[in-house]
This record gives structure tokens, C-alpha cells and sequence, in this order.
């Protein structure tokens, strides 16, 4: 059943190749969508597709380093605790139910971690997140791994969407950059009418240090 979600994948050629991801500056891309959620993906076609390990996993990719192993890993799963609450209570939502104690919860999956940063009132797809950064060990047998991670979390529409992308501890600031461009290609299909959520910011004259939704400035956070 998860495999058959790749089938929906789509080729997409863009042209803004440079600017959007300077480490794979010269690759034409993908663009993904979950069949079942909505949700799309856009990622250079250098990038391949790995069978997903765990039953919330909707897609895993991976990308050709020198020994980096750059990772992003995409889980949605149905969440219908706060359904009874309205659009406008998003923010409140998002700080009960993805914050801090969420992320530890999340982390503890792993074996030794470092929650490093926290952020409340983030943007994912089209709407309100918690993003993290951390660090953590992997054990498999005599295998041993110790990555360092970018973290996001969105409850929207009764369903929790997580994007995770790690690499390697050395070479994860050489890749930190294409991790933010495809986390920002990331959106949700519709289903709530637009509203204000969060206080406005001149976000051009720093956009760089920031994550924005697909529709617009609102619900950023600074890190």
C-alpha cells in the first residue's frame, strides 16, 4: 500500500536550480504527492527514494554524498484530539500538542539525543508548526551513527505531519541549506479558509533566516 505512493510522484523541471539548492545545483527535480493526504514535496532528481521502516512513513529520501548520508524522512499520521476546536485556536493547538515534551518524546525513539532548539509559532506547508534541532545516536548491530537533525511539526486538518532531515554530524552544515529548500517546497492540501495567525514581520529583508508557509509571511519563526 505505502509503495504505491511513489507511483504518484511527478517529474518537475524548475529552473531556479541555483538558487533554490546550491549543492545540487545542476539537477532537475521531483515533484511528490501523498495520494492519500494531499500533501506535495519537490526535491532534486538526484535525491532516491528509499523503502519506508516504520508504518507512518510516506517518504524517505536520500541524496549521493561523500559520506554524509543526507536523510528526509516525512511521517503522517491521524491525530483527532483537538478536532473539536476551530481554525483559530491553531497556535494554542500547536504549542499543546508539538512543542517542547512532544520533541523529547520524538527524540526519545533514538538512542543517546541532544534537543538543542525549540521553536514555537513555525510554518509548515500551510500552517502553524513546532521546529526543532537536535542530535542523536543510531545503533543497528555493530553500525553506529551520530546525526545531527532539522525538525518539523504541524497538526492540521486532524492529521500530524513530521519532516525530519539529518545527516551525519560532519556534514550536516553543508547541507543545511538544501534541508531548508525542501522543507519549504512542502504543502497540505487545503482545507481550512486563510486567517491571520501570527504578527507581521518584514521577513524579505532576513528571509534567509527563515521558514515561511506556502501562503505567505505568517506563522514564522527566527532561529
Amino acid at each position: 500500500m505505502k509503495a504505491s505512493r511513489y507511483t504518484d510522484s511527478m517529474r518537475l523541471f524548475l529552473f531556479l536550480a541555483l538558487f533554490l539548492f546550491p549543492v545540487s545545483a545542476q539537477a532537475d527535480y521531483f515533484l511528490w504527492q501523498d495520494r492519500e493526504s494531499g500533501l506535495t514535496m519537490t526535491f532534486p532528481d538526484t535525491w532516491e527514494t528509499q523503502g519506508n521502516r516504520h508504518p507512518d512513513d510516506v517518504l524517505r529520501i536520500s541524496a549521493p554524498s561523500n559520506g554524509e548520508d543526507p536523510i528526509c524522512n516525512v511521517k503522517i499520521s491521524d491525530d483527532k484530539r483537538y478536532s473539536i476546536y476551530p481554525p483559530e485556536y491553531g497556535k494554542a493547538i500547536q504549542k499543546e500538542a508539538v512543542s517542547i515534551p512532544f520533541w523529547k518524546s520524538y527524540m526519545g525513539n533514538y538512542d543517546e539525543y541532544i534537543l538543542d532548539r525549540v521553536y514555537d509559532g513555525g510554518g509548515l506547508g500551510r500552517w502553524i508548526a513546532s521546529y526543532a534541532l537536535g542530535s542523536y545516536s543510531l545503533r543497528d548491530g555493530t553500525a553506529f551513527q551520530q546525526r545531527r537533525a532539522i525538525m518539523f511539526a504541524s497538526l492540521y486538518n486532524n492529521k500530524l505531519y513530521i519532516v525530519e532531515c539529518s545527516t551525519l554530524n560532519h556534514g550536516y552544515e553543508r547541507w543545511d541549506n538544501d534541508f531548508r529548500s525542501i522543507i519549504k517546497s512542502i504543502d497540505f492540501k487545503k482545507a481550512y479558509h486563510n486567517f491571520s495567525i501570527g504578527e507581521y514581520h518584514d521577513f524579505l529583508s532576513d528571509s534567509d533566516l527563515y521558514f515561511w508557509s506556502q501562503t505567505g509571511g505568517e506563522g514564522t519563526a527566527k532561529y
